[in-house]
């Protein structure tokens, strides 16, 4: 099979890695295709080895993908996440059938069974909507879906059925007395003449034997499975009502519907979920009953919302449509990014109301966004909301709401929502404030309280963290209550013994889920016994709102991880309560404060785990934690003697005195948290003490939904494993669909792409919580505008499938992504991360990766806006990876030219941005050379920027007149591709002024000619002093006062095919001058096309003399002569200084850069 693929050069394919998958991600049997329509110029499917025959049973079909233009088609957050990569094979049994006159392959998950069309193809019309197909990782969200609905069902319809009896009963009473009085006989009139429409309606029928009503609508039913699902599983379910967007999806449905002999339960429409809804709000809402009140019949007992990405514009119309006496509410969103990353959190506050929150704990954070963007969406009608059960499950969100019409429930709302003060960049600490306080205020008879609602006083944290001292952000607002119900827990709880593992495929893992969610409700203070019981339960909030990791705490600190059950014993010795959560593993819930947390953990490393003080900065995290505990700092270098009456603790616990004066005697007696700190011994018994014992072995987090899928231990020779194919395609001709990542499946490869395999993210663009940080900056003006594109349509979606098959993939934190805005973007960022700002702030001693997508000027941005003081190198650890995104790119070009280039010079098709990609992930990093450029006294640099009274946007060169001259002055800049003057720097200058700039692009070949056709002969001073000269007084003076070119570099190229020094070596760091005098324009222009011929312009003679001259210098030196300001201009790196007549630039090596930079492993000197 792979004979026909090599007839297709992969160059061609621009294949640039090959990614090693686990076992988990190959099935046996699984088919392997490329799941994108292939390009005009390929004009195939690529099928690769290994794959099924089409007779072969497979649980799935391939869906139609045409291209991966937006980020959720591969990454974690789609609910489709693997299936997008590769058919899945599932365990369930499939058969063969035929139905009008079509091949189907028969899948069954629980009782339902569903129809696949037999080999399905891709259809080729662009706005062909996706075929259907089954997603078998998905089975544990039908299951957790259909247990979760069966056990509110029947509780519900039970507790309706109470209601209607004793509402009966009370009626019946009252006949009686009737029927004494006037002997009335009219039963049904008066039994139901005081009771709601629906429910009188539900008491008929249950007089009359009829099955209580019980509406569902699966708004977004895709393959209609979860319908089938319901219709066959909750025999109380009376009608279901299918609904998909797609014609061919609800076909699809109808089908599967007649299939499973459901035409009587399930109904099937095909319009947009928002207009459904809406309308059926709507007829509720012109139709009254005799009352004058909006009917009723048009609201479901359960509405799903289960969408590809986020479920937030449903928010509203499912309100409004479920039942507000109790309906449910069962939301899935699979926008992880954006709920529980913060690269995006803009998007977060528009899509749910609240930014998220940076950390362990950010998935939790993620649930209680989506749940205030619920709450607060539905209290605009009066409508409170109960989470039942609100779960993080792999790359989604699935809760479980039930929702009723309280005007009295909806007033505590703001006393339950809550911000959250997070240190995310420092020891991960957080503070939350509610928004309003409700609090519980005597009656004026005396008899009880009520609850008094009012401004929450705040802040609850300073700017500051005050464990560390790193900076604190805002996150939320998101719900403050409990997201789960622990009545509901356990009444799901115990429909698990009932319950059929042929049915519920996921059950152990279900059971696991759901007692780990029970585990990690913690019970609040006692409410005050004087109020009413329901209102105490409107008012309840969540004390322990996230969870700690002891693994993660030791990294702050950089000591070795207590136990989690040495961690918890410690808690609990010290008389604090503690659980776990279902997020994560190794996770620890507490209503310890955080002072108590850190003292622990200096605790521990006293008695257990010492440290080496002299490792540790004032800038690291962990510093002020280890300072205040006597653990470094000290002059004598021994650690201070245990301190268990810290001040912070004794801040902490300053709130609580006044509770504790009103105790009774016995719960004053009982030891004080600073007494048992004394007693506090890390052994085995302690150990003990916090073990949490299960009774029986659960599957408490991720569990293979099927067998043969998920990570492995280690792999062995009879296990199978796959790769993934990765492949750029670049069309230039349509510049909004410029880039496409393509994915080939394949359960082998051949020999020559084994060097490009890649089994993980390299350690260099691994974020670790206060130790290293990658950032992402996408520079939006570099070159043609496309660097956010190739971030959203390949890095970003190719990163998430690399980190997936990283071993640890669940703990890896996401990198932070900086989207510029202006010109200073990256500036501002460099004095944050490797200037001043970040010397403050302690971030400047993080180990840092920074990924450009820019050109040559983000670089130098980069490199100027951070500070090159002695003190700053010795701690900065900057490693720079570049994406060629700009205009010449001359940098890259430079560094990566041994790798496309043949040995007889011809440049090879490689792209850039291949080349790029393959160093990104697989690169090694070495010294970045600079030069430093110094000017006199009076130097200026000069730019034009738009005028702030009428900004101009993206393009200024419509309206050159509402530019502007900006001069600052400069004594030195750093560069790294280029310092010039003459010909070179005027072109550059001069192209960027107002006259120019209305030409746009046109504009740098019009500046050539006419300075070509001027020919202007510099006045100037040339002196340089070469690396054999012994002492730095030995300076040569090039002769004569008129120069054409004089230009400095340490590269060998200024575009990809123009080489300017074609002896520069990548990051030797030698500086090379290019230089001729005044030729005359004809000459001028002929040197530039030799330069661009391969660099044949050095040794270029005339017989008047003149010549190129080309050599190695240690320094340069140029003195300005000229008059007229106009011919002053000297270049660095883009940037224009102004050199006063008789000033002076000087050019030298750099000693010390303070930078690193990605690089792939060929091209470094020893190679």
């Amino acid at each position: 099979m792979w004979q026909n693929i090599k007839k297709i050069s992969f160059a061609d394919l621009k294949l640039f890695s090959v990614i090693r998958i686990a076992n988990s991600l190959l099935p046996k049997g699984a088919a392997g295709y490329c799941m994108f329509r292939c390009t005009s110029s390929l004009k195939l499917l690529l099928r690769l080895p290994g794959t099924v025959r089409p007779a072969s049973p497979c649980g799935s079909i391939v869906p139609k993908v045409n291209t991966l233009t937006t980020r959720r088609l591969f990454s974690r957050n789609s609910p489709n996440y693997f299936s997008s990569i590769a058919p899945m094979a599932g365990t369930v049994e499939v058969e063969t059938v035929e139905k009008d006159g079509k091949q189907f392959r028969v899948v069954k998950e629980g009782k339902a069974t569903i129809l696949v069309p037999q080999g399905a193809k891709i259809g080729e019309d662009r706005g062909e909507v996706q075929q259907v197909f089954y997603n078998p990782i998905q089975q544990y969200n039908r299951d957790l879906s259909v247990l979760a609905i069966k056990t509110y069902g029947e509780d519900i319809l039970a507790k309706r059925k109470e209601k209607i009896l004793a509402r009966s009963n009370k009626h019946s009473k009252k006949r009686k007395r009737d029927e004494k009085d006037d002997g009335n006989n009219s039963i049904e009139t008066e039994a139901t003449a005081d009771v709601a429409p629906d429910v009188a309606t539900e008491a008929l029928d249950e007089q009359k034997g009829h099955k209580s009503t019980f509406r569902m609508l699966d708004a977004l039913s895709a393959s209609g499975l979860r319908a089938l699902r319901y219709g066959h599983e909750l025999p109380f379910v009376t009608s279901i009502n299918a609904n998909d967007l797609s014609k061919s999806a609800a076909e699809s449905i109808k089908l599967n519907v007649n299939h499973n002999g459901l035409d009587d339960i399930i109904s099937v429409t095909n319009e947009d979920a928002l207009a459904h809804m809406y309308r059926a709000i709507a007829d509720g809402l012109s139709k009254r009953d005799r009352h004058g009140n909006p009917t009723k019949s048009h609201k479901f007992d359960v509405i799903d919302l289960d969408p590809y990405g986020t479920a937030a514009p449903f928010f509203d119309a499912a309100l409004q449509s479920v039942r507000d006496d109790g309906g449910l509410l069962c939301i899935t969103c699979t926008d992880s990014a954006v709920w529980a990353g913060h690269s995006y959190c803009e998007k977060t506050f528009a899509l749910y109301g609240g930014t998220p929150i940076k950390g362990m704990h950010s998935h939790e954070a993620g649930l209680r966004l989506i749940l205030n963007a619920v709450a607060t969406s539905g209290a605009r009608y009066g409508l409170a909301i109960e989470p039942l059960l609100s779960l993080s499950i792999d790359f989604y969100t699935k809760v479980f709401i039930k929702v009723t019409r309280s005007p009295q429930a909806v007033k505590f709302l703001g006393s339950k929502t809550m911000v959250v003060y997070s240190c995310d960049h420092g020891c991960s600490a957080f503070e939350t404030q509610y928004l309003l306080r409700s609090k519980p205020t005597p009656n004026k008879k005396g008899s009880g309280s009520f609850y008094k609602h009012g401004m929450a006083a705040g802040p609850t944290a300073d700017r500051h963290c005050q464990h560390c001292g790193h900076v604190m952000h805002v996150n939320g607002p998101m719900y403050g209550g409990h997201i789960h119900s622990a009545d509901f827990i356990q009444k799901l709880l115990d429909q698990i013994p009932n319950a059929s593992p042929e049915v519920y495929g996921t059950l152990p893992r279900l059971e696991g889920m759901l007692r780990t969610a029970l585990e990690e409700i913690i019970p609040g203070p006692e409410a005050d016994p004087t109020v009413d019981p329901k209102d105490a339960q409107h008012a309840e909030i969540d004390h322990c709102p996230f969870f700690v990791i002891p693994s993660k705490l030791a990294t702050v600190i950089s000591c070795a991880a207590p136990s989690d059950d040495m961690f918890r014993g410690a808690l609990i010795h010290l008389g604090y309560q503690v659980g776990r959560s279902h997020c994560r593993p190794g996770s620890v819930k507490t209503d310890a404060p955080w002072s108590t947390i850190w003292w622990i953990m200096t605790e521990w490393i006293r008695q257990k785990s010492p440290i080496k003080a002299s490792k540790f900065t004032p800038l690291m995290p962990g510093w002020k934690i280890l300072h205040s505990a006597g653990l470094v700092g000290r002059e004598d270098g021994a650690p201070q003697e245990p301190d268990s009456n810290m001040e912070d603790v004794q801040a902490d616990e300053e709130p609580q005195s006044a509770e504790a004066a009103e105790k009774s005697d016995e719960q004053v007696s009982s030891p004080s948290e600073l007494e048992l700190r004394k007693t506090l011994v890390f052994n085995e018994d302690l150990a003990r003490l916090g073990r949490l014992r299960d009774t029986q072995k659960l599957v408490r987090y991720q569990m293979n939904p099927r067998p043969d899928w998920g990570p492995l231990s280690k792999a062995k020779a009879h296990q199978k494993t796959g790769y993934i194919i990765s492949i750029l395609v670049e069309n230039p001709e349509s510049p909004e669909d410029r880039f496409r990542l393509l994915l080939l499946l394949a359960d082998a490869i051949p020999d020559e792409l084994r060097h490009r395999l890649i089994t993980g993210l390299p350690s260099y663009l691994r974020p670790v919580n206060g130790k290293q940080e990658v950032n992402v900056v996408v520079s939006t003006k570099s070159g043609v505008g496309l660097s956010l594109q190739f971030w959203q349509s390949v890095l970003q979606p190719l990163w998430t499938v690399i980190a997936e098959q990283s071993s640890d993939a669940d703990g890896l934190e996401s990198p932070n992504v900086l989207v510029t805005e202006d010109a200073q973007s990256v500036r501002k960022f460099a004095r944050r991360v490797g200037g001043s700002e970040g010397k403050s702030t302690g971030e400047i001693a993080l180990s840092r990766t920074i990924i450009l997508l820019s050109g040559d000027g983000g670089v130098v941005d980069l490199i100027n806006g951070s500070s090159h003081d002695e003190s700053v190198l010795e701690q900065r650890q900057l490693l720079l990876a570049l994406l060629p995104l700009g205009t010449g790119n001359a940098l890259f070009h430079s560094l990566h030219k041994p790798l496309w280039t043949t040995q007889d010079g011809k440049t090879e098709a490689a792209s850039p941005l291949i080349l790029g990609l393959r160093t990104l992930f697989g690169g090694v990093p070495a010294n970045l050379p600079l030069f430093r450029a110094s000017f006199s006294p009076g130097s200026r640099i000069v730019k034009f920027t738009p005028t702030a009274e009428e900004p101009l946007g993206d393009d200024v060169s419509s309206n050159p007149l509402h530019l502007e001259k900006e001069e600052t002055r400069v004594s030195h800049l750093f560069g790294a591709v280029v310092a010039s003057y003459g010909f070179h720097s005027s072109i550059v200058y001069e192209s960027d002024t107002p006259e120019y700039r209305v030409h746009g692009d046109k504009r740098f070949g019009m500046v050539a000619q006419e300075l070509l056709r001027e020919s202007h002969p510099y006045n100037a001073q040339v002196d340089v002093r070469h690396p054999s000269s012994s002492s730095a007084s030995q300076w040569e003076t090039i002769p004569g006062d008129r120069h054409a070119y004089v230009l400095v570099t340490p590269l060998s190229n200024l575009e990809r095919t123009f080489t300017i020094s074609p002896t520069s070596k990548p990051l030797d760091g030698k500086l090379r001058l290019v230089h001729f005098g005044t030729i005359g324009g004809e000459r001028t222009l002929d040197v530039m096309m030799k330069a661009y011929d391969e660099g044949k312009h050095v040794g270029m003679k005339w017989d008047d003399g003149h010549e190129v001259r080309y050599e190695e210098v240690d320094e340069v030196k140029v003195t300005v002569l000229e008059e007229d300001e106009r011919w002053r201009k000297v270049c660095i790196d883009g940037t224009i200084v102004d050199i006063p007549q008789g000033g002076e630039l000087s050019v030298r090596k750099e000693e010390k850069s303070g930078f690193n930079i990605l690089v792939d492993s060929r091209v470094l000197p020893s190679n």
